[in-house]
């Protein structure tokens, strides 16, 4: 969206909940987001990524005028912002403990009140030397109007929130300090956020509101639901990106699968693959929908064998080769090239090529001798069928496809045999399973040498049937 505009993205690492830092997590949500092709304008530095994530971050930093872009390393910042805040009487300090604050739950719980902070704190002038939190004072009787860019105007009669923590005894800002402060700061004009936020805006508002800056513009966006219409969650499959790109999915798919999630690109468009620079023209916030969007594993599976067949071979042969190797196959460049063009049509996800291609980069191979002695052959023909291949593949002058398919139909017209027969014999001491890319292109593959070698190996297992 902001690139539709001419505008600037930026990447803000909210990390202010210290509980739930995880080591190297910054580094790999920026290393995701690159995969993907999402390019940001603004962000952390490398300096700053290292000293959130106690890591070397070389290659990931970002940079701009509004550094730190990190909320951990703007500490001071937000408690000025909390100071201006108790000046002017918007907020105030709070000692309460946590046993008092249980104590008020339990009380309100047994009344049948709302549970919430009762204000205690309000009027005594808690002094800044002793542990404290800082509280915002929520105005009463006080309505609030949100001009939400997808939902409307959203009406609060009144404000039911209890004085929130704004600053924590620690020093750390909860979300809705930081938030507002750093939206201010770096000039933000949208914020695009889960509807799930979308009952703590009058707090936000009302910070803009008490520190007299302009609030950006508003959008709650609607949750990702699975196919059952409920929230997506873990129990519906992978739900982190690294899983996605584990699982062999292209980052152009993943890209153009979201975007459609709850988006739509106009009424008489029936087109769905659409490039990155295509939604970045496209996508306004007109196009949301307001009802939850469904999150479908076989319509993104679709949607990524799409991609992959639209790959040029050499390009499809790059992505294919890590998932390969990581199976332990020993990849042979020239054998994958060849191979490549012939099994793209079938591939939906990357790793889908591995049980295809593995014979061409294994020395030894499993056959499934029963799948080859069916449809009246034995053994013992199958076996003279072998041999004669061997022979006839190095009598060729040059070896392709061609030259391949040519031989194995002049030896089947030899044995007076339809061919089915025969190229399964040929296939399963080749290949060792009956189900592979195109017969002669596999042939062609895996070279001539190796051909007549596993056709001889092929015809020794079968004298001994």
């Amino acid at each position: 969206m902001a690139h539709h505009y001419g505008g600037q993205a930026l990447l803000r690492i909210d990390d202010t909940d210290r509980e739930r830092l995880v080591p190297g997590a910054i580094q790999g949500l920026i290393d995701d987001l690159r995969w993907v092709g999402i390019h940001f304008d603004e962000g952390p530095s490398e300096e700053e990524i290292a000293k959130a994530d106690n890591a070397s971050a070389t290659g990931l930093g970002i940079g701009g005028p509004c550094a730190p872009y990190v909320q951990s390393l703007r500490s001071a910042r937000y408690k000025e912002i909390a100071e201006e805040l108790i000046r002017t009487g918007h907020a105030y300090r709070c000692d309460c403990t946590p046993e008092r604050l249980a104590k008020e739950r339990e009380e309100q719980t047994a009344r049948k009140e709302m549970v919430g902070y009762s204000g205690y704190c309000r009027s005594r002038d808690v002094g800044a030397d002793v542990p404290h939190v800082v509280r915002f004072r929520i105005p009463e009787d006080r309505g609030i109007v949100l001009a939400d860019a997808v939902k409307g105007e959203v009406r609060w009669e009144q404000i039911i929130l209890r004085d929130p923590v704004l600053l924590k005894t620690d020093g750390f800002p909860t979300y809705h300090l930081a938030t507002v402060a750093d939206d201010h700061d770096m000039r933000i004009t949208h914020v695009l956020r889960a509807d799930e936020w979308l009952s703590t805006a009058p707090l936000h508002l009302l910070l803009f509101e008490a520190l007299g800056w302009q609030a950006p513009v508003f959008a709650h966006l609607p949750p990702v639901l699975g196919t059952d219409g409920k929230k997506l969650s873990k129990r519906h499959g992978a739900t982190f990106l690294r899983n996605f790109r584990e699982d062999g999915y292209l980052p152009e798919a993943i890209v153009n699968f979201m975007a459609l999630i709850g988006w739509s690109p106009g009424e008489g468009e029936e087109r769905e693959i659409f490039s990155l620079d295509e939604l970045k023209q496209r996508f306004t916030l007109e196009r949301v929908n307001n009802a939850g969007g469904v999150f479908s594993y076989d319509k993104l599976k679709w949607m990524n064998g799409m991609y992959i067949r639209s790959l040029a071979p050499a390009d499809l042969q790059s992505r294919l080769k890590p998932f390969l190797t990581a199976a332990g196959l020993d990849v042979d460049d020239t054998k994958l090239e060849r191979i490549t063009p012939h099994i793209q049509p079938r591939l939906e996800l990357l790793p889908d090529a591995i049980p295809l291609v593995s014979f061409l980069f294994k020395d030894k191979i499993d056959r499934d001798i029963p799948a080859m002695l069916k449809k009246g052959m034995d053994a013992a023909t199958a076996k003279r069928i072998c041999e004669r291949a061997a022979e006839m593949f190095a009598e060729l002058p040059s070896f392709d496809a061609a030259s391949a398919e040519a031989a194995l139909r002049k030896l089947a017209e030899e044995f007076g045999l339809a061919t089915g027969p025969v190229f399964i014999v040929i296939r399963i001491a080749i290949t060792g399973q009956k189900v592979t890319p195109p017969l002669f292109e596999s042939i062609y593959a895996l070279g001539q040498q190796q051909s007549i070698q596993r056709l001889e190996e092929a015809a020794g297992i079968l004298a001994a049937q």
